[in-house]
């Protein structure tokens, strides 16, 4: 394939620069070489200089190629928490990183649940925050999608490195800190992440044209997407679809513009509730105002924070607290937590307004989540009946291109350039927006295999198997998470990998779930047992050999600390010849786990947690919850 660089692409550069993740703050890799390099003016001599409390660790020169690009390698530098200063001169200019250190630096990519940034994963009600650490940092690389042919970057657009501290920390990715946090207990190192993860970004979009088309299935859309000028095209067509809906919409409405002074509205509903399953709303797309009344009793505190919590909602809406706008979201997924200011609520009597906007006929209030107000230790309940009136009802609208969910989008900016990078392992959590499971373990493979080819060397990666989820939304066949799952147990047979499983720490209503402690802990168990070699936490049992007829014996890797959280263990399924699946009932034993199922069966395969939100975990190895997984069973 033939590379469009950064530099290629600006054509011959002029000034002297350098790669972006060698900025102020930054994490080198330690006990390794480092690759640096940048640009001059074509056949300037440049000069770098690394030196650390004054004493000169490395110095070398070099001369720019004719498009101006320049390289040089660092040696192995020790990892410590004292920082390093790194000068580059070429000609009269000079540039200066400091505050450099040395330690551990890992990529963390995949889709939004490595990307949810801490402060989304706080809960208001039962605080949980990672502890503040300037030695752990995080160099974030804003998502940019790109379609070229062959177009490749070698430095990233944008970014630049953070200290975990204050209102950077809450913006850092959640599950990153809370793997960093682990090891950086452990080694006592500086820990260094590389954050290229991308909302709803499946796989494909990981990987060039070249391997796409080896698949056989993405040419079409390969060839569409390609062509010059396609995102400017199909942002255009979505930006004018939205502004006629809009427009519709609002010739429709003879309601909103007198909101705040109707006495009475059209009818009453019971928040949280799904459109789909109230006949007066199943369908629906358009704008609908939602309003309560509530008291807040004169012992309430109002003069501190008073956070108002509306669950989540679909799509998008504007919240009005007495007349006064507290808070808006565009899209289905944040949880809606809006701080009141001081001075708009009053003791007695308050009234609370939603505008909700349906695009795609499946609105409505998540179950399971708070609609409250906290004033201080005070939970006023806001659940319960609203009134309603529908403001305008408008057609479907077809959702706009979602360019960082589409094959080929996250490789040029937002894969290439991290193979320039001298990283201890890469981290990922991503296979939610795969639905298409059945290719998931070749594109994958094919993934691991072109990032360890590109970067030179097998780079470690560890995953994360998808938790627990049942689609409020309704949008998510049954099994489809049970069969994503799978695949990417079965993605373990490719050499130098981990995989965590979270199969207990997911939320039922929630895409992305809060507790993100658990999933960096246990990505950082799991780095520490194929990285660092370390004997830590027993590993999750992931292979198994089940035999026997009428009564089957499971037996697993580590069966020596298994643990079942209840007995019998109700969690196992068989499946006959025809595929049905019948249910079953596990009991430890010395080997294993022995499963009993009603007799006349004959099964084909064993199955445990094969649910997309089963109800609970209940066999453990150690304190890590064992694999869902489907095994065949041989006759004896």
């Amino acid at each position: 394939m033939t590379k469009v660089t950064v530099f290629e692409k600006e054509c011959i550069m002029s000034g002297l620069s350098i790669m972006r993740t060698v900025s102020d703050h930054g994490i080198l890799r330690c006990d390794s070489r480092n690759r640096i390099f940048g640009t001059a003016d074509p056949g300037q001599s440049v000069k770098m200089r690394l030196s650390r409390r004054g004493e000169v660790i490395f110095e070398g020169s070099t001369q720019a190629e004719t498009n101006g690009r320049w390289e040089m390698y660092l040696p192995p530098v020790s990892a410590s928490f004292d920082p390093c200063e790194l000068c580059v001169s070429a000609g009269d200019e000079q540039l200066t990183v400091t505050d450099l250190l040395f330690g551990e630096l890992f990529h963390i990519s995949g889709q939004s649940n490595m990307e949810l940034p801490v402060y989304r994963t706080i809960d208001p009600f039962d605080p949980h925050t990672p502890k503040e650490n300037r030695y752990i940092r995080e160099f974030r690389v804003p998502v940019t999608p790109t379609f070229g042919e062959n177009e490749e970057y070698e430095d990233f657009q944008g970014g630049s490195w953070e200290c975990a501290v204050g209102e950077p920390l809450m913006q850092m990715s959640g599950a990153g800190v809370y793997f960093a946090q682990t090891l950086f207990e452990s080694y006592d190192v500086p820990i260094g992440l590389i954050n290229t993860a991308a909302g709803g970004a499946p796989v494909e979009s990981r990987l060039p044209c070249s391997i796409l088309r080896s698949f056989g299935k993405y040419d079409s859309f390969l060839d569409e997407c390609t062509r010059p000028g396609y995102m400017e095209a199909t942002t255009e067509k979505d930006r004018e679809k939205y502004r006629l809906w809009c427009e519709d919409m609002e010739s429709r409405d003879e309601i909103s513009g007198q909101i705040f002074s109707l006495d009475d509205l059209q009818g009453k509903c019971e928040i949280p509730f799904y459109f789909r399953e109230d006949e007066r709303f199943r369908g629906f797309s358009g704008r609908v105002w939602f309003r309560k009344t509530f008291v807040i009793p004169d012992d309430a505190k109002l003069d501190g924070d008073v956070l108002l919590s509306l669950g989540v909602m679909t799509d998008a809406d504007i919240v009005y607290v007495n007349g006064a706008k507290v808070g808006e979201t565009g899209y289905m997924y944040p949880p809606r937590l809006y701080d009141i200011p001081a001075g708009v609520l009053k003791y007695g009597e308050n009234t609370v307004l939603v505008r909700l906007e349906v695009r795609t006929g499946n609105g409505g209030f998540v179950k399971g989540k708070r609609y409250c107000l906290k004033a201080g230790d005070r939970i006023i309940d806001l659940s319960g009946e609203w009134e309603y009136a529908i403001a305008a009802e408008a057609p479907y609208l077809e959702p706009d291109v979602f360019f960082q969910g589409l094959p080929l989008s996250m490789y040029a900016a937002m894969t290439a350039p991290t193979f320039n990078l001298n990283c201890t392992g890469l981290i990922w959590y991503q296979a939610e927006s795969n639905g298409n499971w059945e290719d998931y373990p070749a594109l994958f493979a094919a993934f691991v295999e072109m990032y360890r080819s590109r970067c030179g060397y097998d780079i470690p990666v560890v995953f994360a198997q998808l938790p627990n989820f049942d689609d409020p939304s309704g949008g998510i066949p049954d099994e489809s998470w049970c069969h994503i799952r799978e695949a990417q147990r079965s993605c373990l047979a490719i050499p130098g990998t981990a995989m965590t499983v979270n199969i207990d720490i997911g939320e039922s209503n929630d895409l992305h779930p809060r507790n993100k402690w658990d999933v960096g802990r246990r990505l950082a168990y799991a780095a520490r047992r194929l990285i660092f070699g370390d004997d830590v936490k027993e590993s999750a049992p992931v292979s198994a050999a089940v035999t026997g007829q009428g009564e089957l014996l499971l037996t697993l890797t580590n069966s020596g600390s298994l643990a079942a959280r209840r007995t019998p263990m109700k969690g196992f399924a068989v499946t006959d010849e025809k595929g049905i699946s019948h249910p079953a009932c596990g009991v430890l034993c010395e080997n294993g786990v022995t499963v009993s199922f009603d007799k006349g069966i004959s099964p084909v395969s064993l199955r445990y947690l094969w649910e997309n939100d089963p109800d609970m975990a209940e066999l453990y190895c150690g304190e890590l919850p064992v694999t869902p997984f489907e095994l065949p069973v041989d006759p004896v």
